[in-house]
């Protein structure tokens, strides 16, 4: 316990957003490519990356973030093609899932969170009552997000805060950790309900950004910034196509509309992979 506390003291005080914007530059640094293969050697057997599944640029990964947000190859990811079914967003654990009791989610057990502290604009009133579903990723875990169902991006919006971390350990002991980070919300209106898809950052983690827009987290200029799409501009998007890339690291939380969504065959500490059912949408 005084180890826990003593942990919680240091990371109050480090410059977690200066630090994480340096380690986000020196990942973007080009090394000799005998450097960056015994680093990638190193960090796939530490972390059980599976590098068979990479796509591996011509001339090889030149820095450790075009391999941290390294592509997979061509038929490495099923998306699952029921019209109706919800599918993981990324590769990831299942950290919660459940009910948004009015505006509470869980972030773990004893501790819990506002929806309107997530979403901290009038988006927020989409999801009282709700459902939703947390997804941690490691650091081995592929590093794009994709979407969970198709539908067209209403708009995001990015919210500049803290970049605690998100190990397992903080989030037991942090209340509140993940409206306090720094996060980028995309919207997407499916015709039968809205789902948000929370893309929470952490410490080293370098910038969030998403692939419909310019928009990236963690600048050294930051403020608050939520854009809606005018109708008739709004990107169409896919089930299982690109929304969003971490840039080293995090979380990302899935919120869905009152009656939306019914949740299939998961459980908390399941591994899942971009793309498999997580649930279906209601009639």
């Amino acid at each position: 316990m005084k180890n826990q506390k003593l942990s919680q003291i240091i990371i109050s005080i480090l410059p977690k957003s200066l630090l994480s914007r340096i380690f986000g530059y020196s990942a973007i640094i080009p090394l000799p490519l005998f450097f960056m293969n015994i680093i990638i050697k190193w960090y796939s057997k530490r972390y059980g990356v599976s590098l068979d599944e990479a796509v591996v640029p011509e001339g090889g990964f030149r820095n450790f973030n075009t391999f941290f947000t390294r592509k997979l190859k061509e038929g490495v990811l099923t998306i699952d093609n029921d019209e109706k079914s919800v599918v993981a967003t990324t590769d990831s654990r299942i950290d919660e899932f459940g009910d948004i009791t009015d505006d509470i989610l869980i972030q773990a057990k004893g501790l819990d969170y506002s929806v309107r502290d997530l979403v901290p604009s009038v988006m927020a009133e989409s999801f009282i009552n709700g459902r939703f579903i947390t997804l941690y990723l490691s650091p081995g875990d592929y590093h794009r997000i994709h979407s969970p169902v198709s539908g067209r991006i209403t708009g995001f919006y990015n919210i500049p805060g803290k970049l605690y971390s998100v190990q397992e350990s903080v989030v037991k002991s942090l209340k509140g950790l993940f409206v306090v980070n720094e996060r980028l919300v995309t919207y997407i209106d499916t015709g039968k309900g809205l789902t948000a898809v929370c893309k929470v950052g952490a410490f080293n983690v370098g910038k969030i950004s998403i692939p419909y827009d310019t928009a990236v987290t963690n600048k050294f200029l930051r403020r608050k910034n939520e854009v809606i799409y005018p109708e008739g501009e709004r990107p169409e998007i896919k089930k299982g196509e690109e929304v969003g890339v971490f840039n080293l690291g995090s979380t990302v939380i899935i919120l869905f509309q009152k009656g939306m969504v019914d949740f299939k065959s998961i459980k908390r500490g399941d591994r899942i992979r971009v793309g498999q059912v997580i649930g279906y949408l209601k009639k």
